[in-house]
């Protein structure tokens, strides 16, 4: 960094040896010492200048220089140390990479494209009316599920301040496998979390449900998982102490109507409340969850008119959780209600229906899933889960609703695989799953996949 001193002294320096020069072609010895010393005392008064600069503050602006310097060469290490944060505060991201190769074979016909990154219950293709359908087979290499998230506490007065942004590249309308297989992120998680006493906190953004416990999911490749499983991230805000958890989240309705067609609608006033209670027996760590629904239909013509609207109420329960056998594990989720609707494998039944013959009045019907899912380690890099899932309806007869033949009826699906975990954080996976679907009229339709991935955890 240039500082005015340093030029004062090269100037004083070159002086010296041009007075030292011009004296010595003058042969006089007293005037040379006489030179020389009166040159001494100009340096000596040009140094003292000097270590006055030196230990003076630094200006701002050099400060500031100095401060970009050191951040650009910090180490990854020193990074939160670099980095402009209230004292107190811990930065911490994080994340993995995962390629995933999906073969799939439909033996009813070709799905949406979205079956080709992830399962999807409801889109497994069944056979006509006429109980046609041609087989379909793809294959497709993806890295959607790669993400990435950035995290902060800080410690206050009033607690712990923490904060959460994740994102990953799923279902992103943006982007096509063409040339530049770009997809656009998405937000999975960002929320803030005031624990405010130890084992008490409110937090506040998007997050996984309460209604879902996520430690209960099987360890599988695939995105979502078994067929029955609770499933849903959405906005809420959420009160924990100890082992109970009360939330309000967000609401919003998939109605079936007469013409067999979906509609969904955000006319609730009352958002989902959500109960859980998270406990633990021995080896077991078990969760109970309760949620219950305002359901809201509001049909209206083009001019804004009303046309048809209704509301109605319903509930679900959950029962899941983890048994440690060892090093091994056992998961299992059990889910009824007569709304779960969306709450249940990727809103694999309807919330409700509006009745054939009514001024557009809603019904629920019964809804169920389960799993199970047994894990075993072979030895401490090599793992496996098996996993076997069911779920089903109860469906309203043709004399409730008119296409009440064409609603789905049950699903189910098997899973399967094998895990290398060949460095820390580097995962090498194969897995296997045969899934199926069955109309309430006996038509039906099933899938087999083959799902490879790289996974490295950062």
């Amino acid at each position: 960094m240039n500082r005015p001193g340093v030029h004062r002294l090269t100037i004083i320096g070159a002086g010296l040896l041009l007075a030292g020069s011009a004296v010595a072609d003058s042969g006089d010895t007293d005037a040379r010492i006489a030179a020389l010393e009166a040159q001494l005392a100009q340096m000596q008064a040009a140094l003292a200048t000097l270590r006055a600069e030196a230990e003076a503050p630094q200006p701002a602006s050099d400060r500031l220089r100095s401060e970009t310097i050191a951040a650009e060469w910090a180490s990854r290490d020193d990074l939160n140390a670099a980095r402009a944060m209230p004292e107190g505060t811990r930065l911490r991201y994080g994340g993995y990479i995962q390629l995933d190769a999906i073969a799939s074979r439909y033996a009813e016909g070709s799905p949406p494209p979205i079956m080709d990154d992830l399962f999807v219950p409801a889109l497994i293709p069944v056979e006509g009316p006429d109980g046609s359908g041609d087989s379909t087979s793809r294959t497709n290499l993806h890295a959607k599920t790669s993400r990435f998230f950035f995290d902060t506490a800080t410690e206050t007065g009033a607690g712990r301040l923490r904060s959460h942004v994740e994102l990953d590249f799923l279902l992103g309308a943006q982007g096509d496998e063409r040339v530049s297989n770009s997809f656009a992120a998405r937000i999975r998680h960002a929320f803030l979390a005031w624990e405010y006493a130890p084992g008490k906190s409110i937090m506040a953004g998007q997050n996984w449900s309460t209604f879902y416990n996520v430690a209960s999911l099987p360890d599988l490749l695939d995105f979502v998982g078994p067929a029955g499983t609770a499933f849903g991230r959405q906005p809420q805000v959420r009160w924990t102490s100890g082992g109970l958890q009360l939330a309000v989240e967000n609401a919003i309705t998939r109605v079936r109507l007469n013409d067999n067609s979906t509609r969904l609608d955000d006319n609730e006033l009352m958002p989902d409340l959500v109960a859980r209670y998270n406990g633990t027996q021995g080896g077991l760590d078990w969760s109970l969850a309760g949620v219950v629904r305002q359901l809201a239909y509001d049909a209206r013509s083009a001019g804004g008119a009303l046309a048809d609207e209704d509301t109605a109420y319903g509930y679900g329960l959950s029962l899941s959780g983890v048994w440690q056998v060892g090093a091994d594990d056992l998961r299992f989720m059990v889910s009824y209600g007569d709304a779960m609707g969306r709450y249940l494998g990727l809103n694999a039944f309807d919330d409700a229906y509006v009745a054939s013959g009514s001024d557009g009045s809603i019904e629920t019907f019964g809804q169920w899933g389960a799993y199970a899912a047994y894990r075993h380690h072979w030895s401490p890099s090599w793992r496996s889960t098996l996993s076997l899932s069911a779920m089903g309806a109860d469906n309203p007869s043709p004399t409730n609703f008119l296409p009440a033949e064409a609603l789905a009826k049950s699903y189910h699906s098997f899973h399967a695989n094998l895990f290398y975990a060949a460095a820390p954080g580097l995962l090498f996976g194969g897995e296997v799953m045969v899934a199926g679907r069955e109309l309430q009229d006996g038509r039906d339709g099933d899938m087999m996949r083959l799902q490879m991935a790289v996974r490295y955890v950062f």
